[in-house]
C-alpha cells in the first residue's frame, strides 16, 4: 500500500497508456465501427465511478477518510447520469477516418431494402466554424430521425444519431456492413496518435518507477 501511496502517479501514467493500448486493439478490431446505447453509457458511468473510488481510496488513508470528499468527487458522475436518462432514446455510431459519401450509402441502402421511406436534408453545423456538416433523415413517424454529422473531408470522423428507433437488429445490420466494406486499414497508421500519447505515458510512468 506504501509503494502505491508513493508511486500514485507514475502507476496511473502506466495504466492510462496500458488502456490506450487496450482501446486501440479493441477500436481497430472494430474497423474503427462502434455503437453506443444507453446500457454503453451506464456501463461507462459505472466504470468511471469505481475508478473515482478506487483513486479515493488508495491516495487517503483510513485516519483521512472524509465521507465529504466522497460526495465532492463523485458529484460530477450526476451529469452524466442525467445526460444518460435525456438520450435514453438514441442510439449511435461512432465512425473513425471513413469516407462519408459511403456511409450515407450504406445507410440508405440498407433503409430501402428494409422498406423506410425518407426523406433527407443537409444543413451545416453553426457549432463549428470549419467545414462541418449535419445530414438529417427524416422517417414517416415524424419522431424517427437520423443524423449523421460528418466533415467536408476525403475521410473523417462520423456520427450516426438514431432518435427513438426501435429497430436494433437494423442499426447491427449497419454496423456490420460499415464494417465489411471498409478498406483494409493499416493498425499503426489507423491508430498512431493514440500509440503515439500510450508510448509517451508507459515511457514517463516506467522511468519515474525506477527512479529517473
Amino acid at each position: 500500500m506504501d509503494y502505491i501511496d508513493q508511486n500514485i502517479f507514475p502507476l496511473f501514467l502506466v495504466f492510462l497508456g496500458v488502456m490506450l493500448i487496450v482501446a486501440a486493439i479493441t477500436s481497430f478490431l472494430q474497423k474503427g465501427v462502434s455503437t453506443v446505447s444507453t446500457s454503453d453509457r451506464f456501463q461507462g458511468i459505472l466504470i468511471t465511478g469505481f475508478v473515482t473510488l478506487g483513486l479515493i481510496w488508495f491516495t487517503t488513508s483510513q485516519e483521512n477518510w472524509d465521507g465529504n470528499l466522497l460526495y465532492f468527487t463523485l458529484g460530477p458522475l450526476l451529469v452524466p447520469l442525467a445526460m444518460m436518462f435525456m438520450q435514453r432514446k438514441k442510439d449511435e455510431i461512432h465512425i473513425e477516418k471513413y469516407v462519408p459519401q459511403d456511409v450515407m450509402n450504406i445507410l440508405e441502402r440498407n433503409l430501402k431494402d428494409k422498406g423506410y421511406s425518407y426523406k433527407n436534408d443537409v444543413i451545416a453545423n453553426e457549432e463549428y466554424i470549419s467545414s462541418n456538416y449535419i445530414t438529417m433523415y427524416y422517417l414517416d413517424d415524424p419522431h424517427q430521425t437520423i443524423k449523421i454529422k460528418w466533415k467536408d473531408l476525403e475521410i473523417s470522423g462520423l456520427e450516426v444519431e438514431f432518435q427513438h428507433f426501435p429497430n436494433k437488429d437494423f442499426i447491427k445490420e449497419v454496423v456490420g456492413d460499415l464494417r465489411d466494406e471498409r478498406p483494409p486499414i493499416n493498425f499503426l497508421k489507423f491508430k498512431k496518435i493514440s500509440l503515439s500519447f500510450a508510448a509517451v505515458a508507459i515511457f514517463i510512468g516506467v522511468m519515474q518507477l525506477l527512479g529517473f
